[in-house]
């Protein structure tokens, strides 16, 4: 049993140490490059449970404006890529960093879906804007999809129209619960920072082979987020769960999903489309990762929502 274990891990190293070179010489997307949001202004907006959000602002002040939210141990400036790509087309971009991420504090209420919807509000609210596109990844989604499904004063009504990007209804699955304990585990956590097995680890977060470069970008930005953050936010996402509601939301819609995606299926992604009245766009070959492995993608969904809702609202 002893031999068979060890040349079970011997074959499980080598196998790791060629995905690992494979990786090395894959190709990177076109104009890939370590993403960065694009130079403007920065402000610190409180909460009414005593955060500080850390809110950017840059492109156009009389274009279109798209407000950017980030996923679980990611900051605003992962949305540099699709960023760039939107004030090109005219858009203003509000990156907003949510709490305990990118610079924002906790605040009393710790984490959670609800809290989250509620800060995406009251962000709007404090810098008045009106008739936004919101455009959530991931965990950034599930802020869109609180906010849009909390109590009418919650500040839905700023919202003009809605850009998901692999996101989720609901964390009820079995498995999802089980993946969201393990992810707070020791065991994993020493996985996730391991100098050659965090690599492997994620490359499961994109669709096609990544090259190594922008697994070390992910693996960057993760490292950056504060343990405690990762860990609360993620348990705050226990119990979420808006599937009844989706519904409700009467604002245009527009869902992107690539279809290697393991975290946020596209099976779950078409639900929300459908749900919700909106738009499908299938990311061919993307994982989760899909703001970075098709940035153009993401951002021509997002500004072509928001120029068919100015159009109608001219």
């Amino acid at each position: 049993a002893a031999l068979a274990g060890a040349a079970s891990s011997a074959a499980a190293l080598a196998g790791e140490r060629r995905l690992l070179k494979k990786m090395d010489s894959a190709p990177l997307p076109p104009g890939w490059k370590p993403p960065v949001f694009p130079d403007g202004t920065e402000v610190m907006v409180p909460t009414d449970d005593d955060a500080q959000l850390l809110v950017a602002s840059a492109g156009p002040e009389d274009g279109p404006t798209i407000v950017l939210v980030h996923g679980l141990t990611s900051n605003h400036h992962d949305w540099g890529l699709v960023a760039e790509r939107l004030i090109e087309a005219g858009c203003r971009v509000v990156g907003v960093n949510q709490r305990g991420h990118g610079g924002s504090t906790v605040g009393h209420d710790g984490f959670g879906a609800e809290r989250q919807g509620r800060d995406l509000g009251q962000v709007l609210s404090a810098l008045a804007l009106r008739d936004v596109v919101v455009c959530g990844h991931s965990m950034g989604g599930i802020a869109a999809l609180s906010l849009m499904t909390l109590a009418p004063d919650a500040g839905a009504e700023r919202v003009a129209g809605l850009a998901l990007i692999a996101t989720l209804s609901h964390t009820d699955a079995p498995d999802r619960k089980l993946g969201i304990h393990l992810g707070n585990t020791t065991p994993y956590e020493k996985l996730a920072h391991h100098p050659r097995h965090a690599a492997a680890l994620a490359r499961w977060v994109f669709g096609e082979l990544p090259n190594r470069s922008l697994v070390n970008a992910a693996l960057a930005s993760n490292a950056r987020c504060p343990r405690e953050t990762r860990s609360g936010a993620a348990l705050g996402l226990l119990g979420y769960d808006v599937r009844d509601r989706l519904g409700d939301i009467d604002v245009p819609t527009v869902v992107v999903c690539g279809d290697r995606d393991l975290l946020t299926p596209l099976s779950e992604n078409k639900q929300i489309a459908q749900a919700t009245g909106g738009d499908m766009i299938v990311a061919d070959g993307a994982g989760h990762l899909v703001i970075w492995e098709r940035p153009g993608l993401v951002a021509g969904a997002a500004a072509s929502l928001a120029t068919r809702i100015a159009t109608t609202t001219a």
